[in-house]
């Protein structure tokens, strides 16, 4: 019994090895993942919001000739500071 195991890790072990790694690599990597994925629904909802928001007000042309940027541009920027 010993004997056939002991071949058959011999010759698997490599495999076996890498599998576990890669398995634990997805573990230790599936937080961040999915803390990513919530972030960019914060993001894309919050830049929904605040493009509402400078369209119902009016922003002033000031602000965007001063800028340089567009109402779309000013609520993706304001997306990702709220989502920081």
């Amino acid at each position: 019994m010993t004997n056939k195991f002991y071949q058959w890790w011999k010759n698997h072990r490599r495999v076996v090895t890498l599998g576990g790694f890669l398995i634990l690599l997805s573990l230790y990597v599936s937080p961040v993942i999915k803390e990513a994925k919530y972030k960019n629904t914060c993001i894309r909802l919050s830049e929904k919001g605040a493009l509402n928001k400078f369209n119902g007000d009016n922003i002033g042309e000031t602000l965007l000739k001063e800028t340089g940027l567009s109402i779309k541009d000013l609520a993706k920027i304001e997306g990702y500071k709220n989502c920081l």
